[in-house]
């Protein structure tokens, strides 16, 4: 769940329109999030870096989440017609397990 409303509150932050794209799949044991937006890469580098730099300040605490997990996270020009970015996350069962087992110990 923190790496789906990461993800999200970071795509809407982003997009320029209304509509985002969402993909969850359980796969190789473990969830695979993907998430897409409609803002396209920018061709100056100078845009670029700046736009790289602040999504990677705004996804903080997803990477602190998934590398401790072991899992892994980024984001990218989109490969799907249309543009914009994708970004994702990949948490591997164990580690999304002990994170969970984590939590619950925490609460008692």
């Amino acid at each position: 769940m923190q790496a789906v409303g990461e993800l999200a509150a970071c795509v809407c932050r982003f997009t320029p329109s209304t509509e985002v794209y969402m993909s969850l799949r359980y796969r190789e044991s473990a969830l695979r999030v993907i998430l897409y937006d409609g803002h396209p890469r920018h061709t100056n580098p100078h845009l670029a870096a700046a736009c790289d730099t602040r999504r990677r300040t705004a996804l903080r605490l997803l990477a602190c989440v998934v590398r401790a997990r072991g899992g892994n996270w980024g984001f990218g020009e989109a490969r799907e017609p249309g543009g914009g970015t994708r970004m994702w996350a990949v948490l591997p069962h164990h580690g999304a397990r002990a994170y969970v087992r984590g939590a619950d110990a925490l609460e008692r």
